[in-house]
């Protein structure tokens, strides 16, 4: 396969991976836990740590892709990600495998913010969304398939190759990448050093605050606070050079997306581990049984991903997105009435092949939405601040459900509704970000910008 859809398939098989190791930890934690005895606060880290170092360069690694070429920043991440892999695999404590998460998130945030651009230039306006729908349900599908694939590679072999498995994954794609993906010649921008210090020190005060709530959290909060006004200060002075294009949120259809994509973000992030952990630890099943209650979700969203982005492409993102938000609030009311209601678990799976169709429709729509609002020379800045929001709403998402089963330990069923409570208004409220997305993309808001050679 060769031209624009070969291209995509390369950028598609790695950016699996990554999504694949956001989620993947959470059904092996029981037997990480047995083997490695890291205390409730190591094992939290293993997946936070690895949240942190994501969430945190997206920034930078934007717009390093519109300077060096987001190919050659991309495959670098790739390379990256499978090394850390394999050192993840072989940790000997729970501090060396939280020090490899973290290598692991770095890797991955060179790469998350350039498939976007890379689609972008690659799909003319008219097939951008059936590009951005596959790319979307693969996505959601390596986020969901996490859970399951680590359940099963837990239950039939050891921890340690949900982290093995990746090292070939990293290789196939690699190879595909160097293969098919188009470069481009970069652009001579100027990357500002001290709004990256000073954006990078801000956005890691604040990610860890939220992931850690130690008595140290305020006072970081606060010097987050002081670190990103100076910087969001410092950005406007900075034109098509900003690390962060501010004024896009100025336009009503990028400011919605961006927020239905944090939605998006927190919840289907937020739910993966209270959901493994009722069904594991409050109704007793197995890693196998977990994992095949969660397994739908991926299975509608991979076979919807055809029929979305045609859709889109038809008649513009704003319903398909507002449809799929709707999806996402009814999927976890489902989830969440199992748990408070203490229905069979196995209702579980109603609400997971819904939350397929939800990731499905959502996707694609917000995320062209997004980059139809920015000029070409400023699209890795742009992926990199749309990636950035949605990152750091998924760790609010994980935060707040990680304090809330902590403090009702003692009550789990509680813990668990509340939880299930919080991210359903939380998804709620993505919703209503939906709905206020432009009817249509007006000539004026898409610039299609240059193939890539």
């Amino acid at each position: 396969m060769t031209g624009k859809w070969g291209g995509l398939t390369a950028l598609l098989a790695g950016f699996f991976v990554i999504l694949l190791d956001t989620t993947i930890v959470a059904v092996a934690s029981p037997a990480i836990q047995a083997e490695l005895k890291p205390g409730v606060a190591g094992l939290f880290w293993v997946t936070a740590g690895y949240l942190l170092a994501f969430s945190v360069p997206l920034l930078v690694f934007g717009r390093l892709g519109d300077r060096f070429d987001p190919k050659r920043v991309y495959l670098f991440g790739m390379a990256g990600f499978g090394v850390a892999s394999a050192w993840c695999s072989l940790s000997p404590s729970v501090g060396w495998l939280i020090a490899f998460r973290i290598l692991q998130g770095l890797a991955a945030a060179a790469m998350a913010p350039q498939p976007l651009t890379l689609i972008r230039r690659l799909f003319a306006e008219d097939e951008r969304g059936r590009a951005l729908g596959v790319w979307g349900s693969v996505a959601a599908a390596g986020t969901l398939l996490g859970p399951v694939a680590g359940g099963l590679l837990t239950a039939t072999l050891d921890w340690r190759w949900i982290f093995w498995v990746n090292v070939p994954l990293c290789g196939v794609a690699l190879l595909l990448g160097l293969r098919l993906i188009p470069g481009s010649p970069g652009r001579a921008t100027r990357l500002d050093a001290l709004g990256a210090v000073a954006s990078t020190a801000g956005l890691s005060l604040l990610v860890w605050a939220l992931l850690s709530w130690t008595s140290l959290s305020l006072l970081a909060l606060a010097l987050s606070a002081v670190l990103l006004v100076f910087f969001s200060r410092r950005e406007r002075g900075q034109g098509e050079e900003a690390l962060a294009p501010l004024e896009l949120y100025r336009s009503p259809g990028y400011s919605a997306a961006s927020l239905a994509m944090a939605a998006l973000g927190a919840t289907v992030l937020a739910m993966a581990l209270p959901t493994m952990l009722y069904v594991q630890d409050v109704r007793g099943f197995g890693p196998v049984e977990g994992a095949a209650v969660l397994a739908p979700d991926a299975v509608v969203a991979m076979v919807l991903s055809p029929w979305t982005g045609r859709w889109v492409d038809r008649i513009g993102p704003r319903r398909p997105a507002v449809a799929g938000m709707v999806l996402l609030t009814a999927s976890l009311l489902i989830v969440g009435l199992v748990v408070a209601l203490h229905l069979n678990p196995w209702w579980v799976a109603a609400g997971a092949a819904v939350l397929g169709a939800a990731n499905a429709l959502a996707w694609a729509p917000l995320s062209v939405t997004a980059m139809a609002s920015v000029a070409p020379s400023a699209a890795g800045a742009a992926s990199g601040l749309f990636n950035t929001v949605r990152q750091v709403g998924a760790v609010a998402g994980v935060a707040a459900t990680g304090a809330i089963l902590a403090g009702l330990a003692a009550r789990p069923t509680l813990a668990f509704g509340v939880v299930f409570g919080l991210i359903t208004l939380t998804a709620a409220a993505g919703t209503v970000a939906a709905l206020r997305l432009p009817k249509t993309l007006s000539v004026a808001e898409v610039a299609t910008g240059e193939r890539l050679s």
